[in-house]
């Protein structure tokens, strides 16, 4: 994983003062090709994680604290889970 990726991922983690479970972090090239169409993503350059959050205010809290890092520029939401990658300033937040 990237250094400078952990450091924020931590940051976020301190700022909304509970833990969460990664479901999905770095991922090799291998790995990447059989659950991926993105054969070039943030995964297997360990800059994203799929944080997994049933909690639906929980979801919301991280969501909060991870834009206002404004580290990460690749943010996904679904039912279960939240994507936090790295991005650039063309990606943006979606749902899943």
């Amino acid at each position: 994983m990237d250094e400078g990726y952990m450091k924020a991922l931590q940051d976020v983690r301190t700022a909304c003062g509970f833990g969460f479970k990664v479901n999905s972090a770095y991922r090799c090239g291998d790995y990447n090709a059989k659950v991926s169409k993105n054969t070039r993503g943030q995964h297997s350059t360990g800059e994203a994680v799929d944080i997994s959050m049933k909690d639906r205010y929980k979801r919301f809290q991280l969501l909060q604290k991870a834009i206002e890092c404004g580290y990460f520029k690749d943010i996904a939401i679904s039912k279960t889970f939240i994507h936090l990658g790295k991005g650039n300033v063309e990606n943006g937040v979606g749902v899943y």
